[in-house]
């Protein structure tokens, strides 16, 4: 096996779920160059928050949880503490999917598909992807004004300091990451925004896109 074991966390009300997820992972990890292990599996956000471990890649997430707790915010404290969120769907709930896109999941994965598709999208999260996907172009389509807040906040705050002319170094000190974050954040940022037909694929139109979505006021310089 090649690479580190990318840790993961995986939140979903059925045990079914948690169990035949960690053993998916445990079986693929035995062929795959990059080999995924659940450490830390939980039946809703507030419980695998709590728990000691906190060493995580990735969070796999239930969009609807039976505590009926709402998607975004699920995914908003997941992405505050630190974790990139894979959302594990079973329906087109496309209100639920924009939640969760919009708080900053990084893609969706389907109940139904091939485990191993699933598990092929943990890997391209743990590595600093942002999945465009059947759901995210549906969300989009949907809503000519959903990219326009499609950030989450530490993805605003990154584009605000950056498109001001931070450097990434400067920006990791103040926002209190690493530059390898920092480095990630701009990615899922252009990415996000190619995926709404806005490329920014430049210093000069990231500052364009932040400037059209008020995240820095007009005259700023």
């Amino acid at each position: 096996m090649v690479g580190p074991i990318i840790r993961v966390g995986i939140v979903d009300d059925s045990e079914v779920v948690r169990i035949g997820f960690s053993a998916a992972a445990a079986m693929d990890a035995k062929f795959a160059l990059q080999g995924i292990k659940v450490v830390l599996a939980a039946e809703t956000v507030p419980q695998l928050l709590q728990s000691p471990v906190s060493m995580l890649d990735v969070v796999v997430l239930d969009l609807s949880l039976a505590d009926a707790s709402e998607p975004g915010e699920n995914v908003r404290l997941l992405v505050d503490a630190g974790y990139p969120v894979l959302v594990f769907s079973v329906a087109e709930n496309t209100n639920a999917i924009k939640s969760a896109l919009a708080a900053g999941a990084a893609g969706i994965a389907r109940k139904g598909d091939d485990v191993k598709d699933a598990l092929d999208m943990v890997r391209r999260v743990a590595a600093g992807e942002t999945i465009a996907s059947q759901e995210l172009a549906i969300a989009i389509s949907s809503d000519s004004l959903f990219m326009a807040a499609e950030l989450s906040d530490r993805e605003r705050e990154t584009l605000k300091f950056y498109a001001t002319g931070f450097t990434g170094v400067q920006i990791a000190r103040r926002m209190n990451v690493s530059v390898n974050t920092v480095g990630t954040n701009i990615k899922r940022i252009r990415e996000k925004y190619a995926a709404a037909g806005r490329y920014a694929p430049t210093k000069l139109e990231l500052y364009h896109r932040a400037l059209e979505d008020g995240i820095i006021p007009t005259g700023l310089s």
